[in-house]
C-alpha cells in the first residue's frame, strides 16, 4: 500500500496544520475587521476636526467692498498664518479668491462643481507642496451679503495615515504573536493528547518484540482503554492460540511414539505381524485425525466466524450423499428456512453437518430428515433416521473418540467426536434423543448470524432412489 509522506501521515501534523490554517483564517478576517472599524474612526475623528475648522472659517467669512472674499480677524487658529503649517483654507466669489498665508501662492484642490448651498462636502486633495490633506467645504453666505462663498478647509492628513499605519503595523504584530502563540499551543496541546497513543504503539511494539507479555501495564485515558483492553485481549488469546498448538504437537508426538514402537517391531523380519501392523497403523491415523481436528478446532477458538446458511450447504452434501447411498432404498428430505444463517464458518458447518447427514445414511432404513428452524437467539439444526436407534446409556459413548458400537459398520468412531467438539467451539450444544416411531434424533444449535437475510419461508428438497 502507497504510503502518504511522513508530514501528511502524522495525525499530530494534519491536525496542526488544520489548526494553523483556521488560526491564520481566522485571525486574519478579524484583523481586517479590526482595522477597517478603527481606520474608519480614525478618519472620522479626522473629519471632525477638519469640519470644526471650517465653520470657524464660515463663521467669520465676509465680503469685502470690492466682492474679494476674506476672513476677519476672528479666527484663533494661529497655524493658517504660518506658511505650509499643513492648516490651510481657500475661498471663492466668482472670480476672486483668496487664501490663508500658510497656502503661500499655492491652492488645494477638489472637484470643479462646488456642493449645494448649505451641504457639507468632505474629500481627500493635494496640498501646496503636493502633500496630501483632508478637505471639508461647503457653501455659504456671509451675514449682510447676498453672494455665496465657497470655502475649502484642509488639514495635512499625514499625520493621520501614520497613526494609521502605526496602528496597523501594530495589530499585524499583535496578531501574528497571538496567532504562532495559539498553533504553539495547539501543537504541543496536540502532541500531549496523542501521547497515549504513541506509548500504546510502544507497548504494542515491545509486546511483538517480546519484551512484555500484555499491555496491562499501559496507562491509558478513559477513550482509548477500551480499545487497549480489546487489543490485550487479542494478543492474550493470540498467545493461547500458540500455546495450545504446541501442546496439540506435542500430544500428538507423544500418542504416536507408542504404535510407531509396536509397529516398527511389527514390520521386523521373521516377526511380522501384519495384523498388529494394520491395527497400529488404524490407531495412528484416528489419532492424526483427533489432533488435526484439535489443532484447527483451537486455531479457530475466539476468531470471529463468517456467515454460512445451513439449508445451502445440507444441499451439497445431500447432492453427495444421494450417489454414494445410491444402492439404499434412501430418502433424504431437507426443511426449513433457506434464509437462515449461522455464525459459523462455512467449512465447519460442512463438516458437522456432513457427519451428521453420513452417519444418519449409514444407520437408517428409509428416510433421513435434516430441519432447520430458528430459536428465540439461536438457529437449531435436527437430523433424524428411521434406523435402530441407540439406547440412552450409549449415548455418551458414541460421542466418545474412537468408540464403535458396530464394528461391522465403516468408519472411525471420530465424526460424532469431532461434531460435538466443532459445536462447542461455537457455544453451541449437541443432543442424542430418541425419534418417534423408530431411530435416532441429533439435535444441533448453532448461533444466529446477526445479519439475516429475507428467504423462502420453505424451502423443501426430496430425493427418493429410483427402484
Amino acid at each position: 500500500m502507497a504510503r502518504m509522506p511522513r508530514l501528511f501521515g502524522s495525525l499530530t501534523a494534519r491536525l496542526a496544520l488544520l489548526s494553523a490554517a483556521w488560526v491564520s483564517i481566522g485571525l486574519g478576517l478579524s484583523g481586517c475587521a479590526v482595522l477597517g472599524l478603527v481606520n474608519k474612526q480614525l478618519v472620522a475623528g479626522f473629519d471632525v476636526r477638519v469640519t470644526a475648522l471650517l465653520h470657524k472659517a464660515v463663521n467669520a467669512a465676509l465680503l469685502e467692498p470690492d466682492g474679494r472674499p476674506g476672513l476677519s480677524g476672528d479666527v484663533p487658529v494661529p497655524e493658517f498664518l504660518q506658511p505650509f503649517s499643513g492648516y490651510y483654507w481657500q475661498m471663492e466669489a466668482g472670480e476672486r479668491r483668496a487664501s490663508s498665508r500658510s497656502l503661500w501662492d499655492g491652492q488645494l484642490s477638489g472637484p470643479a462643481a462646488a456642493p449645494a448651498d448649505g451641504a457639507l462636502a468632505v474629500y481627500d486633495g493635494i496640498g501646496p507642496r503636493g502633500e496630501p490633506v483632508r478637505v471639508a467645504e461647503r457653501m455659504a453666505t456671509p451675514a449682510g451679503s447676498r453672494a455665496a462663498i465657497r470655502i475649502r478647509v484642509g488639514m495635512n492628513r499625514r499625520p493621520l495615515d501614520e497613526q494609521i499605519s502605526h496602528f496597523t503595523w501594530l495589530m499585524i504584530t499583535s496578531f501574528a504573536v497571538i496567532g504562532l502563540g495559539l498553533v504553539v499551543g495547539g501543537t504541543l496541546q496536540l502532541v500531549w493528547g496523542m501521547r497515549p497513543l504513541r506509548q500504546a504503539r510502544q507497548a504494542l511494539a515491545a509486546v511483538r518484540a517480546g519484551q512484555q507479555a500484555t499491555l496491562a501495564h499501559a496507562r491509558a485515558p478513559s477513550e482509548i482503554a477500551p480499545l487497549l483492553e480489546e487489543i490485550d485481549a487479542l494478543v492474550q488469546q493470540n498467545h493461547a492460540t500458540v500455546e495450545r498448538a504446541r501442546a496439540h504437537v506435542g500430544n500428538l508426538a507423544h500418542a504416536l511414539k507408542t504404535p510407531l514402537a509396536v509397529q516398527r517391531v511389527a514390520l521386523e523380519p521373521g516377526e511380522a505381524d501384519m495384523r498388529l501392523a494394520r491395527e497400529q497403523n488404524r490407531a495412528m491415523e484416528m489419532l492424526v485425525q483427533h489432533h488435526l481436528s484439535r489443532a484447527r478446532s483451537a486455531a479457530l477458538s475466539g476468531a470471529a466466524a463468517t456467515d454460512a446458511a445451513p439449508m445451502e450447504v445440507a444441499e451439497e452434501l445431500a447432492t453427495a450423499l444421494r450417489r454414494i447411498f445410491a444402492n439404499k432404498d434412501l430418502e433424504i428430505d431437507l426443511l426449513g428456512d433457506a434464509g437462515l444463517r449461522a455464525k459459523v464458518d462455512r467449512q465447519d458447518l460442512m463438516e458437522i453437518l456432513g457427519n451428521l447427514l453420513e452417519n444418519a445414511c449409514q444407520w437408517a432404513r428409509h428416510q433421513v430428515t435434516l430441519t432447520v428452524s430458528r430459536g428465540s437467539a439461536s438457529l437449531l439444526v435436527t437430523v433424524v433416521d428411521d434406523g435402530p436407534g441407540l439406547a440412552s446409556a450409549d449415548y455418551d459413548s458414541v460421542l466418545t473418540r474412537g468408540v464403535r458400537l458396530d464394528e461391522a459398520k465403516p468408519g472411525s468412531g471420530l465424526g460424532l467426536a469431532i461434531t460435538r467438539d466443532l459445536v462447542a467451539l461455537y457455544d453451541g450444544s449437541l443432543t442424542l434423543q430418541d425419534a418417534r416411531p423408530a431411530g435416532l434424533l441429533v439435535a444441533v444449535t448453532l448461533p444466529l448470524s446477526a445479519a439475516q437475510r429475507p428467504g423462502s419461508l420453505h424451502r423443501r428438497s426430496r430425493w427418493q432412489a429410483p427402484a
